[in-house]
């Protein structure tokens, strides 16, 4: 596997017409409106494509960021995805498509969730193993499964073959992101310690499945990252962040002007009225910079520190992926596959971006 395939610096970037009056806050208003109601209509393909790529990112090495999904398409009984599992997906797409619009904004209000929450009873055939709800067999407090099947099949391998998903998941999960660390090679390598081997040993006062300390023997981790201290300004100073974007995504380069010491913006290179941007922040109120970085598309005339409101569409595939701050290592990992990721995905939405400029006008 090589992480930096497909990672092509200062390849072409998106290119996209010009058009009079763009610039006007109204005409901004427009096409983010045709452009979620475009994207809606199409909620479906985004399915499929968030699937072709996951498909394609695990064949390329990337197993560390679809774990338990790799673990459910091994343990699971087919279908993985019925036509039930597959329109709640969509219909959640839908919600986060017109949610870019802002709540006071958008106006999809879709009438199959609202079904779905008021007469629960009607999901009872849900299959999703890419959203199975919160097992009873997992971390949820309070649990709340959607895949009633997936559910019972995986307290069953509790029961019956000794495998807990959750802390098996969450072993492979780790193992494989050491493995990916190996291929950063622009920070130092992970400090790791080799943990001295447990014998597992139940206890009788709670559940099987619940045994925390049991199952965490049962399923040893042979090395394990440790926290470097000194290399934590990494994930809390803005020149880390800087430094391996500079050199993994030139074509990306830093936007000073829209930027913040909480607020990261590093802009695709181009012309035209709109470019695609990756915004790494910690806007939220935490003390380190979140990832990944988000994909979002704003004005290329923006000339102020980039708030919420300036920001016309965030990507709605994929937005959560396991990520680690034992050191600046883990920061280049990520970004090794979160860039090749924004990549093409803004070649998937470049259509609807040019369908809707050329309807904004």
């Amino acid at each position: 596997m090589a992480p930096s395939a497909g990672l092509r610096a200062g390849s072409e970037a998106t290119a996209y017409p010009t058009m009079k009056g763009l610039m006007a806050s109204n005409k901004f208003e427009s096409f983010s409106h045709i452009l979620s109601e475009v994207l809606s209509h199409d909620a479906g393909k985004l399915f499929d494509f968030q699937l072709a790529l996951m498909e394609r990112e695990i064949g390329e090495g990337w197993r560390a960021f679809y774990a338990q999904e790799i673990l459910f398409k091994q343990q699971l009984p087919p279908p993985l995805i019925n036509e039930l599992g597959r329109q709640y997906a969509i219909e959640h797409l839908r919600v986060e498509i017109g949610d870019n619009l802002g709540p006071q904004v958008s106006s999809y209000r879709s009438p199959l969730l609202a079904e779905w929450r008021e007469h629960p009873e009607t999901l009872a055939g849900y299959r999703n193993f890419l959203n199975v709800g919160q097992l009873d067999t997992g971390p949820a407090p309070t649990p709340d499964p959607l895949d009633r099947t997936a559910n019972d099949l995986l307290r069953q391998r509790i029961e019956k073959d000794h495998q807990h998903w959750w802390y098996e998941s969450r072993v492979n999960m780790r193992t494989w992101y050491l493995e990916l660390s190996g291929h950063a090679t622009l920070t130092p390598p992970l400090l790791l310690w080799v943990p001295e081997a447990e014998t597992p040993v139940r206890n009788m006062t709670v559940a099987l499945a619940d045994d925390r300390g049991y199952w965490k023997a049962v399923y040893q981790e042979h090395r394990r990252m440790v926290m470097n201290a000194n290399e934590f300004k990494a994930f809390t100073k803005p020149d880390g962040n800087r430094r391996l974007m500079a050199v993994l995504a030139p074509d990306f380069p830093y936007a000073a002007h829209l930027s913040t010491a909480k607020r990261l913006v590093f802009v695709q290179q181009g012309e035209g009225p709109l470019t695609w941007a990756l915004m790494i922040d910690k806007t939220d109120g935490g003390t380190t910079y979140r990832y990944p970085p988000k994909l979002i598309l704003i004005s290329r005339e923006q000339t102020k520190k980039l708030k919420d409101e300036d920001i016309l569409f965030r990507n709605v595939i994929g937005t959560w992926f396991v990520s680690y701050t034992s050191g600046a290592r883990c920061l280049e990992t990520e970004l090794l596959f979160h860039l090749p990721r924004s990549r093409r995905l803004i070649e998937f939405y470049e259509p609807y971006v040019q369908q809707a400029l050329s309807h904004a006008g």
